[in-house]
């Protein structure tokens, strides 16, 4: 195990809710006050998946120039803090972004407070500065390893080159799903399509083993992420490379350019 791979297993992440309103979570009971709330990582849920329409932008009160601490980095009256399903994104990129320890308060357009505790650590620098590409690109590929569309909660094993990730095994999660990469803040990143943020996964051996509703090799409904590599399943190897020895069987350190991603590892357990 390298270091930080006590943060890798990724089963449950919590909302600290500095308010007297309930913030429904998706797939958990709703819980009032200053009760906490535990949501599984993998819970990431909107209308369209990942992200609304236009992706997570600016136009969503969210923006990468600035810290997301600051006012002008996450708006308290536009956008992902005026509902609660962007609450709930706004949960999941800070639980993605900052390390456990640090955490940043917003108040939604009545004034309510909200906690969103970090985890991960993948982009610390966002919590007062602004976030450059490769910020973007591991937020963005965390992100994308959150997506269920079910909102059923499944706990995960991610590995990632990603420092604060790291690489290594867990024998309870033996399956590799797949691998995500892309960057949800940036339309036409990477000489990708101009009108659209690029959001992609390539499968790993196990996709298709007791795969959970809601996540990949399940009948999922409407992902915001598409497979690069020629088909719904193409495999990852060997298109991308595999991390440096002794980690080569543990994930992949670049896809198709993309050189951020994160390879998610599964239970052997059907969820369904």
């Amino acid at each position: 195990m390298t270091p930080g791979s006590s943060r890798r297993h990724s089963t449950l992440i919590s909302l600290s809710l500095a308010s007297s309103l309930v913030l429904p979570l998706f797939g958990c009971g709703e819980m009032e006050g200053d009760a906490g709330v535990t949501e599984a990582v993998s819970d990431l849920v909107t209308t369209n998946g990942l992200s609304t329409v236009n992706g997570l932008s600016t136009v969503n009160g969210l923006s990468t120039v600035n810290g997301l601490s600051t006012v002008n980095g996450l708006q308290s009256f536009n956008g992902l803090m005026t509902t609660n399903p962007g609450r709930t994104e706004v949960a999941y990129l800070v639980h993605c972004a900052l390390p456990t320890g640090a955490s940043i308060v917003k108040q939604d357009q009545n004034g309510t407070s909200y906690t969103f505790p970090g985890a991960l650590g993948m982009a610390p620098r966002w919590q007062n500065s602004a976030c450059d590409q490769t910020c973007q690109e591991n937020v963005s590929s965390c992100l994308l390893a959150s997506v269920n569309t079910t909102g059923i909660h499944v706990p995960l094993w991610i590995v990632s080159p990603n420092a604060a990730v790291g690489w290594g095994q867990d024998p309870d999660y033996p399956n590799q799903e797949a691998t995500f990469f892309g960057n949800v803040f940036t339309a036409g990143a990477h000489g990708t399509n101009p009108t659209a943020d690029p959001m992609y996964y390539c499968a790993g051996p196990q996709i298709k083993v007791n795969p959970p509703a809601g996540r990949l090799g399940s009948n999922q409904v409407d992902p915001p992420y598409v497979d690069p590599f020629g088909s719904q399943y193409a495999q990852c190897k060997p298109s991308c490379q595999a991390a440096d020895a002794p980690h080569q069987a543990d994930g992949f350190k670049a896809c198709n350019g993309w050189t951020n991603p994160v390879t998610v590892w599964r239970q052997n357990v059907a969820t369904n």
